[in-house]
């Protein structure tokens, strides 16, 4: 089934990419983890609709860039979306720079967040590589037709520092045509357990 490429985001920016992503592949012992905690713990607001971010808003805005060896990086991840970040940024050993369980705001001018993770690339031959893996996923998840509010997709595009823009990739659950929000929201959690199980089966790329 044909894979849907969605728009990348007019504003995709960030700081220090380079130093994130050296640290993402450099693992701490259990003495400099605990250091790491005590000097430069991470933690993050939470909104009434469960938006984790630095300013805890219900809208986008910034958030911790989160090494997979930091101690509290999973306590800065939202809980829908632990599993599908483990899946990609663990399992497979890809750099996730965002991700987000998805959030209804129930306000006709406030576009809905929908689950996503997003990954930053190494090289050309990893970008490459993801988009086969994350293309292969959001395909498994469209295996049974238009007949389901969510729709594996995808987001193939760049993060900006300064004068650098780097290679990045999203893979998406997003909603349907036809079908309402709250359909999509009572169906994602099903469906996302069923990409993480895809994911984990597959052999790691990196």
């Amino acid at each position: 089934m044909t894979v849907t490429y969605l728009k990348p985001r007019q504003w995709n920016q960030s700081l220090q990419v380079s130093l994130f992503m050296k640290l993402w592949d450099q693992p701490l012992t259990e003495d400099q983890a605990a250091t790491l905690k005590a000097k430069a713990p991470m933690s993050q607001k939470r909104s009434a609709f469960g938006n984790l971010n630095i300013e805890g808003t219900p809208f986008p805005s910034q958030s911790c860039l989160a090494s997979r060896f930091h101690p509290d990086f999973v306590s800065v991840l939202e809980p829908g979306v632990i599993e599908l970040v483990e899946a990609v940024g663990v399992h497979h050993n890809l750099i996730t720079y965002t991700s987000c369980e998805g959030h209804h705001y129930h306000h006709p001018e406030t576009a809905n967040d929908e689950r996503h993770v997003g990954i930053l690339s190494r090289d050309k031959a990893e970008h490459a590589a993801v988009l086969r893996l994350f293309e292969a996923a959001a395909a498994f998840i469209n295996r049974t037709g238009n007949n389901t509010p969510v729709e594996g997709a995808l987001m193939d595009h760049g993060v900006s520092d300064g004068d650098r823009v780097y290679p990045a990739a999203d893979l998406y659950l997003v909603k349907r045509d036809g079908f309402s929000w709250a359909a999509y929201f009572d169906a994602v959690d099903a469906v996302c357990a069923a990409l993480c199980g895809y994911l984990f089966d597959q052999e790691p790329i990196a």
